[in-house]
């Protein structure tokens, strides 16, 4: 028997961040202008840094929001504020230790949500520190274990899943494909949420790779039993661009629906659910032209019926 479940299409709302803050605004936006139910939470629209009393009233009115809009928020994600931050690989243990309870307040404010999914960026090392071998041990080790901690505080705190985002810099790992297969590994064997990947299709573009462990389709497939959530952005697979689908993006990018249709019907035991926008416009780009770019994007998706199929 053959049981056939939909990959929905969601948006990761933190292009909306610095414009549209305020939860109403953008849950009727993605709703009313996108056409688009499900989306993904950027941890770009709020603050983890006035700790746990300023998030009550946050996610009340978020809540509300999406109640109102038609909207169901399926997971959390770091931003794009995160990215730009060593977090857990930083090279002061303080500073790491920061970013680890930081990411435990994420994890209970996902929860607040009444969402089972977590997710992001977990580390980045500085330019020392991954160049000196024994440092760059200790440091995965500890990531390691910091990882581990916050899958089992994930579990208390209720939820399913928590995916570790693979990234496109060998300082940030894991970022070939050999060191995503070794982690999902050891991911199988650790306790706690369900520990698992969220690959980004523009994300396959580190300098010194070439070849076959460039092609973001090949990272599909071979990595959709492990990836429940995709991010979608057009790039033209030297850069990590975050493009939105327009027609000029598209006419010079790699990422199409009908091949990555393919890769996800040739991969198996694939567990992918969505298929996520993650777009980063320009924050001197006129407000209008980010919504239709992200209307542009929905609109050349929209059509592609994608189904797992499960034996």
């Amino acid at each position: 028997m053959t049981n056939k479940a939909p990959v929905k299409l969601s948006v990761n709302n933190g292009f909306m961040m610095k414009r549209w803050p305020e939860p109403q605004i953008w849950a009727d936006l993605i709703a009313q202008e996108l056409e688009i139910t499900d989306v993904q939470f950027s941890l770009d629209l709020v603050n983890l840094e006035f700790g746990a009393k300023s998030l009550g009233p946050a996610t009340r009115e978020i809540l509300t929001a999406c109640a109102q809009s038609g909207i169901e928020i399926s997971s959390v994600f770091s931003g794009l504020g995160h990215y730009c931050q060593n977090l857990m690989s930083h090279p002061e243990k303080g500073r790491r230790l920061e970013a680890f309870e930081q990411y435990k307040l994420a994890i209970d404010f996902t929860a607040a949500l009444g969402v089972d999914t977590f997710g992001g960026h977990m580390g980045a090392m500085s330019v020392r520190d991954h160049g000196d071998e024994a440092r760059r041990a200790a440091l995965h080790d500890e990531l390691m274990e910091l990882v581990e901690q916050l899958a089992l505080h994930a579990e208390g705190a209720g939820l399913k899943h928590l995916l570790w985002e693979p990234m496109p810099v060998a300082r940030e790992w894991p970022s070939t494909l050999e060191e995503c297969h070794e982690l999902s590994a050891k991911m199988q064997k650790l306790p706690g949420a369900q520990l698992g990947l969220c690959l980004d299709v523009g994300h396959c573009c580190r300098y010194d790779l070439g070849g076959e462990d460039s092609d973001p389709y090949r990272w599909v497939r071979e990595l959709a039993h492990v990836s429940p959530i995709i991010h979608l952005q057009q790039t033209d697979g030297t850069r990590d661009y975050h493009w939105p689908f327009t027609e000029a993006n598209n006419e010079i990018g790699i990422i199409h629906p009908e091949p990555l249709h393919e890769a996800i019907a040739q991969a198996e035991n694939s567990v992918i659910t969505h298929l996520t926008f993650e777009v980063f416009p320009a924050f001197e780009q006129p407000d209008d032209a980010v919504i239709l770019d992200m209307k542009a994007s929905c609109d050349y998706w929209r059509g592609c019926e994608i189904v797992n199929e499960q034996k």
